[in-house]
């Protein structure tokens, strides 16, 4: 592709709330899309939908068509957009490609997911279901994967057991502070660290909820932006990458290599070597300060420092997870990436109130699939 398309940008955005929500999955995609339906229906002539899961938790197929009757956009042409919990970010990676390509000029991106109809076993099952058969046979899941990068981690750099709860500590204040977030309560590193085990040494409060939920945003190319709003932000750079869907196939499980391609290219190709703002995909606590370091935000083995020392807060010199993350934002997989991209949006465009980083310009989102089996990475600023 050529590197001096068209930019794209994103002129407006929608979200529900997460949480245990009783609305139907297509009410939720509604609920997130009608602001920018509101005022800008008849431009849209792309639907994506980032969803994962419709089939094992809604019993529905081809959510795409469903949703754009639903919407009342039956002559836009969809697609579903599936990559596990990186299907956000790959939903953008796509609408970027869309208008850079000319096929679309403005493209409504959806993502949505209703988890609460199958209680955390059946969940959790569901979603190991992206690991290799042989895998799957020894019985990891998720959880078990997270708690033992959680030991590497600890071993080889030395880190503090407290400094992993203090991620949900940051994460849960700035869930506080979000009206969209599924968890809106501050938590204590006593309480985190007393909180019912999960998978040995991480605990209830350093994972994400299943959570319901749905989140949205229009993608228009850089030269029509300013007639859609006044503060457009645009897409400086979209990246993914993949990597073995074989955890034991790779060569260090710390390394999350697809993130530090993803990460590197994105940051190449936007020109901005260090983003004002993070989303990261903290699906547990320690992978947030693993993606830190395979972004290159930091060094190896200083991201737990950095979160003792206050640097990831709001107020720090790398603000991470403004939004609460999907440590107390929620992580409704479809709609956790797009959600990022909204936080970023909204940062940008200084919308956030009392999480709002000062002097926001830039921000990065990753949006990661799996257990690093892909990562898309979004770089977005304030200017082309």
């Amino acid at each position: 592709m050529n590197e001096d398309a068209e930019m794209s940008a994103i002129v407006a955005s929608g979200m529900t709330r997460f949480g245990k929500r009783k609305e139907d999955l297509l009410s939720l995609g509604g609920e997130s899309a009608l602001p920018i339906l509101r005022k800008y229906r008849s431009d849209i002539d792309f639907l994506l939908v980032s969803n994962s899961y419709s089939g094992e938790f809604n019993s529905i197929s081809g959510i795409n068509t469903l949703l754009a009757t639903y919407l009342s956009l039956d002559g836009v042409p969809s697609l579903r957009v599936d990559n596990t919990s990186g299907s956000g970010g790959t939903a953008i990676f796509l609408a970027d490609m869309l208008i850079k390509s000319g096929q679309a000029r403005a493209v409504l991106v959806t993502g949505l997911e209703k988890m609460s109809t199958m209680d955390t076993r059946h969940v959790t099952s569901v979603i190991a279901s992206l690991l290799p058969e042989e895998e799957r046979r020894q019985g990891p899941s998720l959880p078990s994967l997270a708690a033992l990068l959680a030991q590497l981690y600890m071993r080889r750099y030395g880190a503090s057991r407290e400094s992993l709860a203090q991620v949900s500590v940051k994460n849960h204040r700035n869930g506080a502070a979000n009206p969209y977030a599924h968890i809106q309560k501050e938590v204590t590193l006593e309480e985190v660290m007393q909180s019912p085990v999960v998978a040995e040494p991480l605990r209830q409060y350093e994972f994400s909820p299943i959570s319901d939920g749905a989140a949205s945003v229009l993608v228009v190319g850089d030269g029509d932006a300013e007639s859609f709003t006044d503060r457009p932000v645009y897409i400086k750079a979209v990246s993914l990458a993949s990597d073995s869907a074989s955890v034991t196939a790779r060569g260090d499980l710390m390394g999350l290599e697809a993130v530090r391609r993803a990460g590197r290219n994105a940051m190449r190709l936007s020109g901005i070597s260090k983003p004002d703002f993070a989303e990261l995909h903290d699906m547990a606590t320690v992978l947030e300060l693993v993606q830190m370091e395979s972004l290159g935000l930091c060094e190896p083995g200083e991201a737990w420092k950095m979160v003792l020392e206050g640097e990831t807060e709001v107020g720090g010199s790398m603000p991470v997870n403004t939004s609460g993350g999907l440590n107390s934002k929620g992580h409704p997989i479809g709609a956790s990436g797009v959600a990022q991209v909204v936080e970023a949006f909204s940062q940008i465009r200084k919308e956030c109130g009392g999480r709002q980083v000062k002097d926001a310009r830039t921000g990065l989102c990753l949006s990661m699939s799996g257990f690093g089996n892909s990562a898309a990475v979004t770089v977005l600023g304030d200017e082309p």
